[in-house]
């Protein structure tokens, strides 16, 4: 069972907002008193002086802090330790928003919001059992004080506060901040560095950032043009390709790009400065600050953590925390727009062990650390990184460019993420253009995988008839992709194509359908050239049991780069592929994939193996085969799906749209005929009415959802489409119209007591319809339920069996197909209310129009018929797309398309027949009363 969701942000956001308001209006007051006692007195408060606007964007721009790190605090604050699964991380901001000078030139007065936000520990009890579970938890504080430039310090007062568990906000008074803010920042001194202190109970929170300000001061321009290495023979791409352009737009370029993470490799790097590093498999640049002249600043920590260990979750930002490792060093430099290369010289930051943001500082004796990044303009199998880098020793004597001797090479590793949105810290979706990259396949590899074809397909007969394959006619390198998962292992992967043929198609695929199918052609011996990412995951061991809930074990991840051939001819693919693996790099993988048929149908994409290609088992290396099978959808089968989803989208407005005509027709004859309103079964309209009312509770959400992020799970939240919008007026139309009916039903049988003749027996015999009708309708809900835990118990019974169609249907959705069995039978309670009236003597009138239940049973049984059709002539998607007959909405099946029509068809006719027979007894009367009777009398 999942977690409760956190606490409603929107609801945060107003009591925020509301303290704001009060606070600002009490912190001039509260300043005076508590001000004097928390700050040192060299800070005194002075008098505000007139400040220029362009003065006070420069001071708010300089004391801002986006991101920073805290440690420290008490216990029940926050946890001990962040939480990387719920993306609970210590951090702090600091945005001022309002400066201005004083009267002593010495002061500078600041308001400001702080911000800290860290990892708590909550607990729910579910099925009588006690589970902990992390959420992150923001603190926001109003604060007012005064900053000395020549002493850099800053102090700060105010309160604080946050919402409790409990929707009630808890309040922190009397909190000091007390900061050192160097102005202007250098590589010597770039950090802001202090404390947050307030009561017994608060503690005291130790605050460390990178300094953000505009004032940085860089050194001499010697300085900047350090010595700048790149290996030999490395081809470059220009700052044109790579950050599209010179202009102003290129520093967001290159942060773009470099801030991220790297893989280092060490070859024989030695020394006080670049020795402590040796231990380091991983570098993040962590922050970056650059000027349009072309100086680069740059904040960079180093760690043992495997690549990805942060990630989590579909959505993965960058720059999303100050990272606080044990080594980390200080950079400036600039980047040469001729050549394309960030030159860098880096500084060793010295820290406290025991608390890393207590102290920060750098060292002018250990400032002899070169870093120069670039963007390779060539990628092989073994190196595709989008960004590349060296580290090495500035003080030593300097070796002839291009040795890679004593040196620390790093390769971004994030290139091939395919399986998460990159966004950036504002939540930018980040991409890399690589059109102008090329590729160099491995001959090695390319040959050794043709001999594997050879060995294992060539004397596979190509199947006859109109089954065709990626790579034949019309396609596109989406065709190429595929998602998988293991038979037995009870994982999961997917596979991107790098390139194929010539084509690169990673990065923002601007090499994409045009140049791409131009170049298919670009076979030899009838085979095609591709290069793969393969991403796969797969559980340690099986899952525990615990507390009668299975719990899953950390999944291994595995990544492998392959090249390979393919088959266009009979859809298979056969690679040869290494992988990093407990620090060692094994290239003795094959893999082979048995494409299924452009035109075949069912969710299966295919087959495949991914086996080890040594032969002693006992070698450390070796892996025991994995049969795969693959699931997706290709190009032309989305195309279909989504048109296919555009019927459906113009059946549901027709359907909406007969229901809104049907029913003015019924309140038409419901006026013409003020007798029919009595003897309309108003459990009838009830059912009805909210049958309409459903699909705009449940369903609001649709309403703002793409029609193609159903498919592309890596498409971001685009803009409102109105079309889903204006597929639910026609429902609430028919809504309101129901309601209509209701009221007229409800006031046809409110008629007074004394009234001749006396009130007619349909309000009692509602009553036998309800206790009739409710039983029957409970009875089916137990039903229902009792086949959805049967469901539930059988897929637990098989935990790792993966769900090709989507996640099960949950209790509430399957009661929501089952009210959709009562509407289908929404008559039930009309022909039950005719039998009462017929048994108790009462003829009436003909209640229900023909148009209205023969119009309305029309409209559902369509969707039955509809789904007959569909299983025969579309192909079944992958993702849950029906919006005309949607399970989540009724019960569809073999048996139900059936049961379901004939059901109602027989309901319609057993009316019809009943107002039949009402109308033919109802006419003696009315011709006595129209004459017969009374010429009798008169003789």
């Amino acid at each position: 069972m999942a977690p409760p969701s956190p606490k409603n942000p929107n609801l945060y956001s107003y009591h925020l907002c509301v303290l704001l308001l009060v606070s600002t209006t009490t912190l001039s007051a509260a300043i005076s008193t508590s001000y004097s006692t928390l700050c040192p007195s060299s800070l005194t408060p002075a008098q505000d002086i007139q400040t220029d606007h362009d003065d006070i964007l420069s001071l708010t721009r300089s004391f801002q802090i986006s991101t920073g790190y805290f440690s420290g605090g008490d216990g029940n604050l926050f946890s001990a330790d962040d939480d990387d699964l719920y993306n609970s991380y210590r951090s702090f901001s600091l945005f001022p928003h309002g400066a201005s000078r004083t009267s002593d030139k010495a002061i500078v007065h600041l308001t400001a919001t702080l911000t800290i936000t860290g990892p708590r520990r909550l607990a729910y009890t579910s099925r009588g059992h006690r589970h902990n579970y992390t959420v992150p938890v923001s603190i926001s504080f109003i604060l007012d004080g005064y900053y000395s430039p020549v002493s850099f310090q800053l102090c700060m007062v105010g309160s604080g506060t946050e919402q409790s568990a409990d929707g009630s906000l808890k309040h922190y008074p009397d909190v000091a901040l007390r900061l050192r803010v160097p102005s202007p920042p250098s590589l010597a001194d770039p950090f802001v560095t202090g404390t947050l202190k307030g009561s017994d109970d608060f503690g005291t929170i130790h605050l460390l950032a990178y300094a953000e300000g505009d004032d940085y001061k860089y050194r001499s321009e010697s300085s900047k043009h350090a010595a700048c290495r790149t290996p030999r023979q490395t081809a470059i791409r220009g700052s044109f390709q790579a950050l599209g352009g010179n202009g102003s737009a290129w520093c967001a370029h290159l942060k773009e790009q470099l801030v991220t993470s790297y893989r280092l490799e060490h070859s024989g790097a030695t020394g006080p400065l670049l020795g402590r590093l040796r231990e380091s498999r991983k570098m993040d640049v962590n922050q970056m600050q650059c000027t349009e002249d072309g100086a680069v600043r740059a904040y960079v920590v180093f760690s043992n953590h495997t690549a990805g260990s942060e990630r989590h979750g579909f959505y993965y930002y960058r720059q999303r925390r100050f990272l606080v490792d044990e080594e980390a060093v200080v950079a400036e430099g600039r980047w040469d727009f001729v050549r394309g290369v960030l030159c860098l010289k880096a500084c060793r930051v010295a820290r406290s062990v025991s608390a890393p943001s207590a102290l920060a500082s750098v060292r002018e004796d250990e400032c002899g650390i070169g870093m120069s990044f670039w963007f390779p303009a060539v990628w092989t199998m073994r190196d595709r990184s989008v960004v590349a880098g060296m580290l090495w020793n500035s003080t030593q004597e300097t070796t002839p460019s291009g040795n890679t001797a004593g040196v620390i090479t790093a390769s971004s590793i994030e290139m091939t993420d395919h399986d998460q949105i990159i966004l950036d810290v504002a939540g930018n979706h980040r991409s890399s253009n690589l059109s102008d990259v090329k590729y160099s396949y491995n001959d090695t590899m390319l040959e050794e995988a043709k001999n594997h074809y050879h060995l294992k397909f060539k004397k596979e007969i190509k199947i006859k008839g109109s089954h065709s394959f990626p790579g034949k006619g019309n396609y596109t390198y989406r065709d190429f992709e595929f998602r998988f998962f293991g038979e037995g292992m009870g994982g999961n992967g997917q596979a991107y194509p790098v390139t194929i043929g010539s084509v690169m198609v990673v990065g923002d695929r601007l090499a994409a359908d045009d140049s791409f199918s131009h170049r298919h052609a670009e076979l030899e011996n009838g085979l095609l050239k591709v290069s793969y990412d393969i991403q796969y995951s797969a559980p340690r061991e099986e899952p525990r049991i615990t507390n009668g809930s299975y719990m899953l074990t950390p999944e291994e991840q595995e990544r492998v780069s392959a090249e390979g051939v393919y088959d266009p001819e009979k859809g298979i693919l056969c690679m040869v592929g290494c992988r990093e693996h407990n620090g060692s790099t094994e290239c003795q993988i094959l893999v082979t994939v048995k494409f299924s048929s452009l035109h075949a149908g069912g969710h299966e994409h295919g087959r495949g193996v991914i086996s080890s290609l040594r032969d002693n088992k006992t070698d450390p290396l070796f892996f025991e085969k994995i049969d795969i099978r693959l699931y997706g959808m290709y190009s032309h089968q989305v195309s279909e799906a989504i048109s296919r989803m555009d019927l459906e989208s113009v059946l549901l407005v027709a359907s909406a749209t007969l229901s809104c005509v049907f029913a003015v027709l019924q309140i038409l004859h419901t006026k013409r005929n003020p007798e029919a309103a009595a003897a309309t079964s108003v459990t009838m309209l009830a059912i009805l009415t909210l049958g309409y009312l459903t699909p705009l509770v449940l369903n609001f959400e649709a309403m703002f959802r793409s029609r193609r992020s159903r498919y592309f799970g890596y498409s971001m939240a685009g803009p409102l489409e109105i079309k889903e919008v204006m597929m639910r007026v026609p429902i609430l139309v028919a809504f309101v119209l129901q309601l209509r009916l209701l009221q007229l039903a409800w006031s046809g049988r409110r008629r007074p007591a004394d009234q001749t003749p006396p009130p007619p027996p349909p309000v009692v015999s509602e009553r036998i319809v309800l206790q009739i009708c409710l039983p029957l309708y409970l009875l089916g809900a137990v039903l229902a339920a009792t086949v959805h835990v049967i469901k539930v118990r059988a897929a637990a019974e098989h935990p790792l069996v993966v769900r090709v169609g989507g996640e099960p249907a949950t209790i509430w959705e399957d009661l929501v197909s089952y009210a959709g069995l009562i509407l289908d039978g929404f008559l039930l309670p009309q022909v039950i209310l005719n039998a009462s009236l017929a048994g108790a003597g009462s003829a009436g009138a003909r209640a229900i129009s023909p148009w209205f239940y023969i119009g309305c049973t029309m409209n559902r049984a369509m969707p039955h018929v509809y789904d007959v059709v569909r299983g025969r002539i579309f192909e079944q998607s992958i993702s849950p797309s029906d919006l005309y007959a949607s399970p989540r909405g009724d019960l569809f099946g073999v048996a139900w398309d059936v049961v379901i029509p004939c059901g109602a068809a027989l309901l319609a006719a057993l009316l019809f027949l009943q107002q039949r027979r009402r109308g033919a007894a109802s006419l003696p009367s009315r011709r006595k009363a129209s004459g017969g009777y009374e010429l009798v009398s008169n003789i």
